[in-house]
Parts: structure tokens; C-alpha cells; sequence
């Protein structure tokens, strides 16, 4: 796996000339502070413009400008001063310790990876999310520094610096969970760091122009399925057949008790969904993106449903046809913009939508307007982002983990396209990632059979399913499921259907 060059970034002098330029060529606004810097860094928050113009001739021409001159900007701040700013955020507004170790210090009894021991089950909530409380109640978190670069790189590239030296081996914590929690403290008091703030901002300016100049292809079919392909390959199916439940869901379970396992909640995750889409036998389903294939299985198995699902993972297709084959499923390796029009009576998408980008948001919702019937349901499951603003694809889980990917913001989902909706159910469901995470980890920490993988690569692995738990337990990042039928539906009634047990309100 090749590395991004080590600190790219914009001096002050490259940092003025971007903003002052970059909205005349792609409408990009001057970002405000405060975005996912430090943290996970999934996204940024720059805000939206009003108008999106058109490229002109000389927009690939502004990165270019940009990187000439961050020579000169790392020149100017990177020294010591530095890591002596950044250190001081961090003695203020967190309880991380920091204790620089040398290269081949002995940290297996007391650092994370496969000595890691999150929290999976507990009898109350509290139990469960013991970190999220008071800062006073918490003892501090140990950050064991190997390589003096680790700061400077966590100042200057945020989250992927942060993610890419623990590759690396240059740091190791007792908790890399509860760290990065606490690193997400600081995400907007940054500005306490003045002039040294800015190549935190640079960052994000840079990674939301690569997606507008250098990302245009994958919102295109072919697009789609290159990062797909890359996300699900064969090579990395067993690595999924270890972390996931018995049922190989590759999304959040649903948690609704703490003393809860990871297959139970799975199981509830799907019985919710059979329970929000209201089926009848015979009734025909659409499924957009059906990971391994079991969600399928268990509705059509259970309801007597006929379900076309699609995907453009070749992998997860032939793994599916093998696992779950249905005489009611007819599994396709196809996009969801070439699936037949007019004819379900439910469409329904679990963890697919992530990978579609905000420029197709309209393409797809028009697409499954098209194919639903007019007294049909549509039930949308997806990751969802916390602050709005252009997208950061300098981020560490879009280059590493979902190539492309792109979570959606609620003030994208009321855009135009929406207008012909009528939003019945919205229900959030982040918290419950947590343990589904953790219990993800605790499965893949042994790596038991998989000496192909590097430990650069299982440490990545680690790094992003504790950095994800983080990201939820702070709300940084959300699930949403959302059910949808036409404006113009001929349904006499609500969805009350969802808020019924026994018939009876809940």
C-alpha cells in the first residue's frame, strides 16, 4: 500500500493565495474552522456555496499554485514551537498523557491492537459509553510517542496523519478509542493555535479541491465500480468472514439494550427494517447494494417477498449467490441506475448510500422515485455527518477504507430532489455503533489465519474501527434510517405501522 507524500500541506503564503482563488474557479467557500481536524477526519465543514460554477480551463492549475508554496509554509512553521503549541491545546482540553518512548520499547502489555479490550456489553448505558461522561471522572489516556515526527503530523495533515503514523508503528495508546475521543476535544479550539492553525485549514481546502478536480469519476458507473471493487475484493472477503456477526452484516446493529451481542443486534437490525417496510407475501422489493447477501435472505425467507438486489461488488456477489441463494432473491451484478422502472412495491438500501456522492444525490433518489411504485415504501439506512460543508477526500477512511465514499449532511438531504418526497419515519441509530464496532475489533483482533496482511495493514484495520467508535460516541458521525413515500402517493394513511406494537401506540 503507497504512502501520500509525508506533510502535504500550504504555508501561509499558499493558504491566502488558495482561498482568494479557489472560489473564483470552483465555487468553493473559505471553510470555517473547527472541522474534523484532528479527529477521524471523514469530512470537512466548508461551507456550501450558493452557486456551483463550472470548471474553467485554468482550475487544475490552483493545487498546482498551492504546492509550489508549501515548501515555504513548512519552512515557516515546522519547528519545535510547534509541537509545543499542539501540546498545550492538549494539556488544557483533554486528558491525554503523553509519554515519548523509544523506538523499540516493549509496549505489548499496556497498548492497544491485539491487547485491546473495549467495552461490549454492560447492564446499563453507562457501562456501555463510560467514556462519554464527565471529563473529571476520567482517568487520563496514554499516548506513548515512538517517532518525534508524530505531532508535527497530527498539526499539519489532521486525521490521515494522525491514522497513517499509527500505521507506521510511531505511536501506540492503551485505548486508540478513547484517544482519539479525546483529540476530538480540541477540533474547535484549534484557532487557539493561530498562525499554526493554518495548515490544519490548507488540509481540508486541498482535500475538497481533489474531490472537485481529481474525483470527478466516480460518481460515473464505471467510477462506482472501481471503488467498490476496491473496498470488497476477493483478498479481503476472509477479513470480513472473521470481524462480522454470524449473518455477515457490514453495517450497524441495532443495540437497543446494552447487555446485548453483536449477532442479537444484528438480528434486531433486520427485524426492524421487515417491521418499518410493512411486507406482504408476493410483494416484489428492490435492494440497492445487498453487501453479503443476508439482509435478502432474511426477508424474503421470513415475509415470502420477491427481491431483486443489485450490487457492483463482484466479490460480494458470488459470496452471497453461495451463502444466501433464495429462489426469491435474484442477486445482480448491476448499478442501481440501470435497474428496472416502476414495478416494487418497497425499495430499500442499508449501508450503499455513503458511496453515491452528493453530486448524484439527485440521480439517485430520482432513480428510486422511478422504480417505486406510487403506494410503495422506500427505506433509506446510511451513515450520516455531523457538520455541513464541502467533503475532505484527504481524509484516512476515504483513501484507505471506502475510496470515493462520501457521508451525507441532513441539509443535503432537503435539497431539490427531495421535494417529491413525503419523510414519514427518521430514526438515528449512531450511538448503537459503538458496540458494533468494538465488537468488530475484539473478532478481528487476532488476525487468526491471516498472515498474508502486514502489520502496516492490520494496524490500519485497528486504527479505523477505533477511530470510527470515537467518531460515534462523540456524534460525530450518525446512522440514520429514513423511510420515504411519494408526495403524491395514493396511500390513504401514514407509516403509523412503524410506531405500533400490537397494534397498540408504543
Amino acid at each position: 500500500m503507497r504512502r501520500s507524500p509525508r506533510l502535504l500541506t500550504l504555508g501561509p503564503l499558499g493558504l491566502i493565495a488558495l482561498c482568494l482563488v479557489a472560489p473564483c474557479f470552483v465555487g468553493l467557500a473559505p471553510p470555517r474552522v473547527g472541522g474534523a481536524h484532528v479527529g477521524v477526519a471523514l469530512g470537512c465543514n466548508a461551507r456550501t456555496p450558493v452557486v456551483r460554477q463550472a470548471f474553467s480551463a485554468a482550475a487544475p492549475a490552483i493545487p498546482l499554485v498551492g504546492a509550489v508554496l508549501v515548501f515555504f509554509g513548512f519552512q515557516a512553521l515546522n519547528t519545535e514551537a510547534s509541537d509545543g503549541a499542539l501540546k498545550e491545546l492538549l494539556q488544557k482540553y483533554t486528558k491525554i498523557q503523553i509519554i515519548n518512548v523509544t523506538p523499540d520499547t516493549d509496549l505489548s502489555d499496556v497498548a492497544s491492537g491485539v491487547t485491546h479490550r473495549p467495552v461490549l456489553r454492560g447492564k446499563t448505558a453507562k457501562d456501555v459509553h463510560w467514556y462519554a461522561r464527565s471529563e473529571k471522572e476520567l482517568p487520563p489516556v496514554k499516548w506513548y510517542i515512538r517517532d518525534e515526527s508524530v505531532l508535527r503530523r497530527v498539526l499539519f495533515e489532521g486525521g490521515l496523519g494522525l491514522g497513517e503514523s499509527y500505521m507506521d508503528g510511531h505511536w501506540d495508546s492503551d485505548d486508540v478509542e478513547r484517544l482519539v475521543y479525546e483529540l476530538l476535544r480540541i477540533e474547535d479550539q484549534t484557532k487557539e493555535l493561530g498562525a499554526r492553525e493554518l495548515p490544519l485549514i490548507a488540509n481540508i481546502i486541498l482535500g475538497a479541491l481533489r474531490g472537485k478536480l481529481l474525483e470527478l469519476p466516480g460518481n460515473t458507473v464505471q467510477g462506482a465500480q472501481e471503488n467498490i471493487g476496491r473496498t470488497y475484493d476477493v483478498d479481503t472477503i476472509k477479513i470480513y468472514e472473521q470481524m462480522l456477526d454470524s449473518n455477515m452484516q457490514y453495517s450497524v446493529g441495532y443495540f437497543y439494550q446494552p447487555d446485548m451481542t453483536l449477532d442479537d443486534a444484528q438480528l434486531a437490525k433486520m427485524e426492524l427494517i421487515g417491521k418499518k417496510l410493512a411486507l406482504k407475501p408476493g410483494m416484489k422489493l428492490l435492494e440497492i447494494g445487498f453487501g453479503f447477501g443476508s439482509l435478502a435472505h432474511f426477508l424474503a425467507t421470513k415475509y415470502d417477498v420477491h427481491i431483486t438486489a443489485v450490487t457492483l461488488s463482484k466479490a460480494q456477489m458470488e459470496w452471497a449467490k453461495e451463502h444466501y441463494g433464495h429462489p426469491n432473491i435474484d442477486f445482480q451484478y448491476a448499478d442501481y441506475r440501470d435497474a428496472p422502472e416502476g414495478q416494487y412495491d418497497r425499495v430499500y438500501s442499508v449501508g450503499m448510500f455513503e458511496h453515491v456522492g452528493r453530486k448524484s444525490f439527485a440521480t439517485y433518489f430520482d432513480k428510486v422515485y422511478n422504480c417505486l411504485k406510487d403506494d410503495g415504501i422506500f427505506l433509506l439506512h446510511t451513515l450520516g455527518w455531523a457538520k455541513r460543508g464541502e467533503w475532505n477526500h484527504n481524509a484516512f477512511v476515504g483513501k484507505y477504507i471506502f475510496p470515493g465514499g462520501e457521508l451525507p449532511t441532513l441539509y443535503l438531504l432537503t435539497e431539490e430532489f427531495s421535494d417529491q418526497w413525503h419523510l414519514e419515519d427518521f430514526q438515528s441509530l449512531g450511538k448503537c455503533y459503538v458496540q458494533t464496532l468494538r465488537s468488530w475489533l475484539n473478532n478481528l483482533k487476532t488476525w487468526e489465519g491471516m498472515d498474508e496482511f502486514d502489520t502496516r495493514f492490520k494496524r490500519m484495520w485497528e486504527y479505523y474501527l477505533s477511530c470510527c467508535a470515537a467518531a460515534f460516541e462523540k456524534r460525530r458521525t450518525k446512522v440514520w434510517q429514513m423511510v420515504w413515500t411519494k408526495q403524491l402517493s395514493t396511500r390513504l394513511e401514514d407509516c403509523n405501522h412503524i410506531r405500533l406494537v400490537d397494534g397498540k401506540p408504543r
